[in-house]
């Protein structure tokens, strides 16, 4: 019983030099007019014409190319898993929370006309 405590006592004298360097995990929040902002929110801008592949993502233009796409439709909350999200790169993945799924899109114009 004296050696298990021991080894217990000299675990916790170890930990806490690992938590004693004064080193706070706390979220960045920030702040408009001294009042919190909530987490910054991506959604679908524009999906032109209705029920196509064509997306305004972020001010930045994408085109899907699964058929997974052509069913998202404007205001529906997303989130970057591979790419960009200003539409500098080859390709990027979305995954839509609306709908569950994901979409491989190419970024940049895809060779839509607007």
């Amino acid at each position: 019983m004296l050696k298990f405590a021991s080894v217990f006592a000299l675990g916790l004298l170890l930990c806490q030099s690992a938590l004693g360097d004064g080193m706070e995990t706390t979220r960045q929040r920030y702040y408009y007019y001294g009042y919190g902002l909530p987490a910054e929110r991506h959604v679908i801008e524009i999906v032109s014409p209705p029920y196509s592949a064509n997306f305004v993502i972020n001010g930045a233009r994408f085109t899907g190319m699964s058929p997974a796409c052509f069913s998202w439709v404007a205001g529906e909350r997303i989130k970057l898993i591979a790419g960009d999200w200003n539409a500098r790169c080859v390709g990027a993945v979305f995954y839509n929370f609306a709908r569950r799924n994901r979409c491989e899109m190419l970024c940049g114009r895809g060779g839509w006309g607007w």
